[in-house]
Formats: C-alpha cells, sequence, structure tokens
C-alpha cells in the first residue's frame, strides 16, 4: 500500500468515525436549535458535556500510546516495545488500585505515576542485567512483569465492596466511560504537548539508531536523549492510565503497521502513528459502545484480540527471533 492510499484511507476513516463519535443516536436539529437559541437542551448536553471530551480522549490517548510504541521500539531496537509489553501501564493501574485502596488524597494521574515509578525502576533493573536489548528475553521479562503488577491487582481488589471492584475492574479493561470534563481536558493538553515534545527529538533519534559513533561524531548525547524519551514516554502512560485504564497492543500494532508504509524516518513515523493510533482507539471506543448496546464491552477486550492475532502473524513471519522466512 503506498503512503498516498494509506493518508487518504485513514483522513476517510477519521472524518466517518469522527462525525459518528460526536453524533449517533443523537437529534441534529435540535443540537442546532439549541445553539441557535441558546437553550441547553439533553442532546446539546450530551455532544458538549459527553461526547466532545470522550472524543478528544480517545483521540489524544490512541495518539499518545502509538507514540510512545514507536519511542521505545527504537530504543531498545526491539519491535515489540511498548507501555503493556514492558509493564508500564500495569505499573500505573496499580498505583491507582493502591491507592483507592488506602484512600489516599491523590488524583489518578497521580496514582498512577508512583505506580509507574516502580516500574522505571524494574527496567532500569533489567536494563542492567540484559544489557543486549535486542534480546528477545528482555522483552519476554517485560511480559512477566507486566503479569506480576496484573496479578497483584487483581488479589487487591478482592478487598473492595463488590460495585466498586466492578468500576474499578471495568476501568482497568480500558474504558472512557467515566472521565472528567475539567480533568481530561488538562490531561489530553499535557499529552499533546509531550507529544509535541517527543517530535522534537525525531532528527536526534534517525541519527541514534545509526549507532554510538555515529551519534557522538555528529554530537548526539545519545543516553541524554533517551533518557528524557524514556521519562516523558512514562509521563504519557502515566496519563493514558488515569484516563482510560490499560489498553494493550496499540504501541504495537500501529507502529510496525505504520512502519512498513512509511519507513523509519523518525519525524514521518511519528506523526502518523500519532495520527493512525489516534484513529484506532476513537474507532475501537465506538465498537466498544455499539456492538452489544447498552453493555459497553472493555477496549482492551478488542485491542487484546487485534494484538493476538498481530502477534502470531509476526511469529509465523520468522520476525520474532529476527529472522524473515523466505
Amino acid at each position: 500500500m503506498t503512503k498516498k492510499i494509506f493518508t487518504t484511507i485513514t483522513f476517510v476513516i477519521f472524518i466517518l468515525n469522527l462525525l459518528h463519535s460526536l453524533l449517533f443516536r443523537l437529534d441534529l436539529n435540535k443540537i442546532l436549535i439549541s445553539v441557535i437559541n441558546k437553550q441547553e437542551t439533553v442532546e446539546y448536553k450530551i455532544l458538549t458535556q459527553i461526547r466532545i471530551p470522550r472524543t478528544i480522549a480517545t483521540h489524544l490517548v490512541g495518539a499518545g500510546l502509538a507514540v510512545v510504541g514507536c519511542v521505545l521500539q527504537s530504543i531498545f531496537l526491539n519491535p515489540l516495545c511498548e507501555g503493556y509489553t514492558l509493564g508500564i501501564s500495569s505499573a500505573a493501574g496499580l498505583g491507582v488500585v493502591v491507592s483507592t485502596i488506602l484512600m489516599l488524597p491523590l488524583n489518578r494521574f497521580f496514582s498512577s505515576f508512583f505506580g509507574v515509578l516502580v516500574a522505571m525502576i524494574s527496567i532500569h533493573f533489567l536494563l542492567r542485567l540484559f544489557r543486549r536489548t535486542i534480546d528477545v528475553s528482555f522483552i519476554l521479562s517485560g511480559v512477566v512483569l507486566n503479569f506480576f503488577f496484573s496479578s497483584i491487582i487483581i488479589i487487591l481488589t478482592l478487598f473492595f465492596d463488590p460495585y466498586k471492584t466492578h468500576y474499578v475492574l471495568l476501568w482497568l479493561l480500558g474504558s472512557f466511560s467515566s472521565i472528567d470534563t475539567t480533568s481530561i481536558l488538562i490531561s489530553c493538553t499535557v499529552i499533546l504537548i509531550l507529544l509535541v515534545a517527543i517530535v522534537s527529538y525525531a532528527k536526534q533519534m534517525d541519527i541514534i539508531i545509526l549507532g554510538k559513533e555515529k551519534a557522538i561524531t555528529l554530537g548526539v548525547k545519545e543516553q541524554k536523549v533517551k533518557s528524557v524519551l524514556i521519562f516523558i514516554c512514562v509521563v504519557i502512560c502515566a496519563l493514558c492510565v488515569s484516563i482510560s485504564g490499560t489498553i494493550s497492543f496499540v504501541g504495537v500494532i500501529v507502529p510496525n503497521v505504520v512502519k512498513s508504509i512509511t519507513g523509519l524516518k523518525h519525524k514521518e513515523w511519528f506523526l502518523t502513528s500519532m495520527f493512525t493510533g489516534s484513529i484506532f482507539i476513537s474507532l475501537c471506543d465506538n465498537l466498544a459502545r455499539n456492538l452489544m448496546y447498552p453493555m459497553e464491552i472493555p477496549i482492551n477486550v478488542l485491542t487484546g484480540i487485534l494484538g493476538s492475532i498481530f502477534f502470531i502473524v509476526y511469529i509465523l513471519k520468522g520476525n520474532f527471533y529476527g529472522v524473515v522466512k523466505s
């Protein structure tokens, strides 16, 4: 598929999905009358207080998770790296659960960020343990961390009352159903700023992947750039988890699909993945809301199915071990 065809298809999907997200099952005439007469009808309130903030959240979370996947894959030279497979998202979720159980006066972001600090320490330990970051053992260890944190979350939820347990588990499996308009706008603004910051490092990442000697020759401080980008990725993951819970495999599926079309020029890769990831999560959210209406399916169920299929195809191609079958 050429870049132009891919861009055209994604743009059309974006427009159609955006209209569906905002206006599905709403009376457009009543909304227009509300705007003209300056009267807040039920449809107008649903559009402005629920649909618009939720649509913004889905697009920014999708963009954030996709770009985080791009960055981590470039830094660790492994196409299976992302916030979920390295245990970052699960650690953030664990922070929120612990904060809820202990009734700490912290909002979701700070709770998830403290949880991510645990993941950062764990990842630092793994980096020292597995000095060859392209070794598949590093990814497998990240998966182990993910399951470890997820298991602790399940154990801790046993201490909740049944209603709170259902609410927390639904949120942890990925849901935009309980967003707060003010906090969402603040979190999404921060995510957008951090994404712009990541894109500004694109040229330096182009140099870094050429090797240490090339980076030193061209005056790029490799370790400093990597440390800054990892910290930004951790903050984005914490923000995304605080908004929607843990959503898996977005940072694996989207960057790899986009890279096969755009190549490894980082600026184009980042921007295209950002746009594609935003559409991907928004589509998943629409499917989650409408497939079994009025019941809402956790988004992680949909991304988990797609991610499993992607991993199977990836293994069958032989790329899992760094060798492509002829």
